[in-house]
C-alpha cells in the first residue's frame, strides 16, 4: 500500500481563535496591572511533550478489524513553548494562566512493511488555566497544578492510512494535572521544573474521529522555566519585637 503524507489546515478558524486569545489575554493582563493583588508575577517555560494516541475501533462482530489497527503505538517526542501569568497572593492557593504552542501525535509501527515507522502529528495552540496549590520550604516551593485547556489544532499531518482520511476536532477542551517544584532563590527570578500529564477528556468529542476509528491524545510534558516577581509582590512576615 502507498503511503503519502496530507495535512489539514483551518486558517479561517484559527485566525478567529486568536483573535479571542488575543482579546482575554489583553483584559486579564489589563486586569492585574489595574489591581496590584491580583497579578503577582509572569514568566515562561519551554520543554519536551512525550505523546501517543489511544486508538478506539468500533468494527461489527461479522467483519475483520484492518490489519493497520493493530499496529503497536510509539510516543512521540516534540518540544513546547508558553508564556503565563500568575494570580493572587494566598500563599497555598494561586492561578497560573498561560498560553502554549505545543506538538502531540503519535507513532504507528506497521508490521506489515518491515516495521515503518508512520507518524502523526498535531499542532496546538493553547489557552491553559490551572489552579495552583504551594507549599512553602526552606529547601523550595513544591506545588500540584489542576485545570483545564482550550487547544486550537492549527494543523495536523499523518502518513498513517487510518488517519489520513479526516481530520482532528479544531477545538477541544481537556483536562490536565501535574506537579512541580521551585527553587528558592534571593531575586525576583525564580527557577521552576514541572510534570504535566494531559489527557482527552472522558466525556465529549474525542481528539478525533472519523467512521469506525477513534483516537484520544495524551501527553506528558516536562517542562523548566522561570517566574518573575513583580517588584514588592512577595514580601517577608512581619518581625515583631
Amino acid at each position: 500500500m502507498q503511503r503519502k503524507q496530507i495535512v489539514f489546515i483551518s486558517p479561517v478558524l484559527s485566525d478567529r481563535f486568536m483573535k479571542k486569545l488575543n482579546i482575554i489575554l489583553f483584559l486579564i493582563l489589563s486586569c492585574g496591572f489595574t489591581n496590584a493583588q491580583l497579578l503577582n508575577s509572569f514568566g515562561f517555560n519551554a520543554g519536551v511533550t512525550m505523546a501517543d494516541h489511544i486508538w478506539r475501533v468500533a468494527t461489527p462482530s461479522n467483519q475483520l478489524v484492518p490489519y493497520y489497527y493493530d499496529d503497536a503505538q510509539k510516543w512521540v517526542y516534540n518540544y513546547n513553548l508558553a508564556v503565563f501569568a500568575e494570580f493572587f497572593q494566598n500563599d497555598h492557593f494561586r492561578w497560573d494562566s498561560e498560553i502554549q504552542y505545543n506538538h502531540k501525535g503519535s507513532i504507528d509501527v506497521d508490521k506489515t512493511h518491515k516495521n515503518a515507522n508512520l507518524k502523526t502529528t498535531t499542532t496546538q495552540l493553547c489557552w491553559n488555566n490551572y489552579l495552583k496549590i504551594r507549599y512553602e520550604l526552606y529547601q523550595g516551593v513544591p506545588y500540584l497544578l489542576l485545570g483545564i485547556r482550550l487547544e486550537d489544532v492549527l494543523s495536523t499531518a499523518s502518513a498513517s492510512p487510518p488517519v489520513e482520511r479526516g481530520a482532528f476536532y479544531k477545538l477541544q477542551v481537556t483536562p490536565a494535572a501535574g506537579a512541580g517544584w521551585e527553587f528558592i532563590t534571593y531575586g525576583s527570578i525564580k527557577p521552576f521544573v514541572e510534570l504535566i500529564y494531559n489527557p482527552s477528556p472522558l466525556i465529549g468529542p474525542p481528539s478525533y474521529h472519523v467512521d469506525n476509528l477513534t483516537l484520544y491524545n495524551r501527553a506528558l510534558e516536562l517542562r523548566v522555566g522561570i517566574r518573575i516577581e513583580l517588584q514588592g509582590k512577595e514580601t517577608c512576615p512581619k518581625v515583631y519585637k
